[in-house]
């Protein structure tokens, strides 16, 4: 059946609209890699001075034409095209021995790689601003090649088999470029030994600087030695990332590392910590105490203390703990905690001048008339630091008028009732009274002897029976 103009128009584009969108994409960026040599032969410009060739803004037609064996030196200056094919440079100039790149700043890939039969020895890119990365394809198979000089351009990445591939490779330049020594960047280089093939190769090693995110304008050599301590002294099972850094006046680097152990079913939070660590994350663990926490050396520093959704019931070894002088933010959030200490709480926040928050909600706390009056009081005093306080509420009580009630607008009408203000004695108490009862009796006693004595001259009875 043959089918009309217009329904055949409709299928293609049915059919172009079936083909999936990935298998379009696929195609879109093959078709993006392919570059042509002589694309630009008629804004071209190209000198030839004995052996070498400067060619600046594409190449000529004389020179993309037939294989040239006489050039063994090739300068391209503002190339003007996105891509560039290696490839199809090697075929043309087969004797090339040294290839330059300068103030490409549109380039940013190259399409095929050289091959085992290059004999270039030294390749030079710089000022190629847009291109963030060199593929180790590009020259893994470079037999002859001697030095690789990728000084001032835009790279941000780069991997070890760039240099650890090319077997004579020696000598590699990479300063002047944007590196981003964060995960996914250079932080590869951390784990490299000192007399490693890859740091013994870049020669300008200790003058590289980092440039993005975090690490900005610090020596990247700090920074991965830093990287390396952070990922050998990271406790298992948790993980350890550095996430802000700081120089002091002396140019020395610190580290701000938070470690991240939510999650991991423990008991007990990890006994060490890497040095310089800030934040610690212990979220949604089966820890019931704090005692090793506030007892261990190597959490004193701890700036972020992070315990939500535990089974913390006390806190009672906050008291006197050097920590809770200096803390910034501690979340104890989801825990078991029907009180806290009310003043050890008070006096912490009025003297710790770093505190940012504490978190306190979704906590079963006991609303009796001993606990609450002092816990809201607390609440209303430091309402800018105490700030989940629309979650602090009293736990699930038979008396409606106090099961889940915020504390911090709580009627204390509610919760100190007409029985509860007419609290029996306490233990305490009894015992303060039987004491001063003794005490009474002894100075009686005593008065009563010595009026007897002072009347009659006769000694008291414990005199008497006295050796």
């Amino acid at each position: 059946m043959k089918l009309k103009m217009p329904e055949a128009v409709i299928l293609l584009v049915v059919a172009h609209l079936s083909i999936p969108v990935q298998t379009i994409r696929r195609n879109d960026l093959y078709l993006s890699r392919i570059c042509s040599l002589s694309e630009h032969t008629e804004t071209a410009a190209c000198v030839m001075k004995n052996t070498g060739l400067l060619c600046r803004y594409g190449l000529t037609s004389e020179w993309v034409e037939e294989v040239k064996y006489e050039i063994k030196f090739l300068k391209i200056l503002d190339w003007p095209s996105a891509c560039f094919n290696v490839a199809r440079l090697q075929h043309i100039f087969p004797e090339l021995r040294a290839l330059e790149f300068i103030n490409c700043t549109v380039l940013t890939m190259f399409n095929g790689r050289f091959k085992q039969s290059s004999k270039i020895e030294r390749i030079g890119f710089h000022g190629l601003t847009s291109l963030w990365e060199v593929p180790a394809e590009l020259v893994l198979y470079m037999p002859e090649l001697r030095e690789l000089d990728l000084r001032g351009n835009g790279l941000r990445h780069i991997r070890a088999r760039l240099i650890k591939g090319p077997p004579h490779l020696e000598r590699v330049y990479l300063s002047n470029n944007k590196w981003d020594c964060s995960d996914g960047g250079l932080d590869w280089l951390a784990m490299e030994r000192e007399n490693s093939t890859v740091k013994q190769r870049i020669v300008d090693y200790y003058q590289l600087i980092c440039n993005q995110k975090l690490y900005k304008g610090k020596p990247l050599y700090k920074v991965m030695d830093i990287i390396k301590m952070v990922r050998q002294t990271c406790p298992k099972p948790c993980a350890c990332a550095m996430t802000h850094v700081v120089s002091d006046r002396a140019g020395a680097v610190i580290p701000m590392i938070t470690v991240d152990c939510s999650n991991k079913h423990l008991e007990q939070p990890p006994a060490t910590l890497p040095p310089g660590t800030t934040t610690l994350r212990l979220e949604n663990n089966k820890i019931t105490t704090i005692r090793m926490i506030m007892q261990n050396p190597q959490y004193q520093k701890l700036a972020d203390l992070y315990l939500d959704n535990n089974s913390i019931s006390a806190v009672k070894e906050l008291e006197g703990s050097e920590w809770f002088g200096t803390f910034r933010v501690l979340s104890l959030r989801g825990n078991m905690l029907k009180q806290i200490p009310v003043y050890v709480f008070d006096k912490a926040i009025q003297v710790n001048n770093n505190i940012m928050h504490v978190l306190l909600g979704h906590n079963p706390f006991r609303c009796d008339c001993h606990f609450i009056p002092r816990f809201q009081a607390l609440l209303h005093k430091y309402k800018r630091v105490i700030r989940d306080q629309l979650d602090i509420r009293c736990q699930k009580s038979d008396d409606k008028s106090i099961s889940y009630a915020q504390i911090s607008t709580i009627s204390l009408g509610n919760v100190c009732s007409r029985e509860q203000t007419e609290m029996p004695i306490s233990y305490v108490n009894i015992i303060n009274i039987i004491l001063l009862v003794l005490i009474l009796l002894i100075i009686g006693r005593f008065l009563y002897d010595w009026h007897v004595f002072k009347t009659t001259g006769k000694l008291p009875w414990i005199s008497s029976i006295l050796p």
